[in-house]
């Protein structure tokens, strides 16, 4: 298993939101997700029942998005904006920087089924700018959802963020 960190810049609207979350967290990531690599033995828990890349490459990863609609296989809010997803993507060095994380990958795989589908939570993002805005229960941001399906308990995970979950998930591993 795998925690792939987003470095790059998406084109358009979605760009300018990775370039201010950059800026505003002073680091060099915009976006956490977690990646089932083959081996881990979590395939029958994937959307597509397999953890092997397919034929492009991209392996099954596991995140909470704002501006993204969720898969149609998604057992809550298919075709909704925002939320807990699966996604397979293709882990591009050049885009995506990746640690590996000794962890259990089944807990985690079932932590992302668990939650699949549960809404984003833009009130933690806008309390990243305002502290007098809180975070809501059973809404995850990127980070905080790989934050606690990696064991973190929700009353913490939300203190991480794309910059400094990388170097947590090192130690925790």
């Amino acid at each position: 298993m795998l925690l792939a960190s987003y470095k790059s810049t998406r084109p358009g609207l979605q760009g300018l939101f990775n370039r201010i979350i950059r800026l505003r967290l002073r680091g060099q990531y915009s976006h956490s997700e977690i990646v089932f690599e083959p081996g881990d033995g979590v395939g029958h828990l994937m959307p597509d029942g397999m953890a092997e890349p397919d034929k492009d490459g991209s392996l099954w990863c596991a995140s909470s998005v704002a501006a993204e609609a969720l898969p149609t296989f998604s057992p809550r809010r298919a075709g909704k904006t925002g939320g807990v997803r699966f996604k397979r993507v293709v882990l591009d060095p050049s885009r995506w920087d990746v640690v590996k994380i000794n962890l259990d990958p089944m807990a985690t795989a079932h932590w992302f089924r668990v939650h699949e589908g549960e809404m984003y939570d833009w009130q933690l993002i806008l309390g990243f700018m305002s502290w007098v805005i809180p975070q809501k229960d059973q809404r995850w941001t990127c980070s905080e959802a790989c934050a606690s399906a990696l064991g973190m308990a929700k009353d913490d995970a939300w203190r991480f963020d794309p910059a400094n979950l990388p170097a947590a998930a090192i130690v925790w591993a």
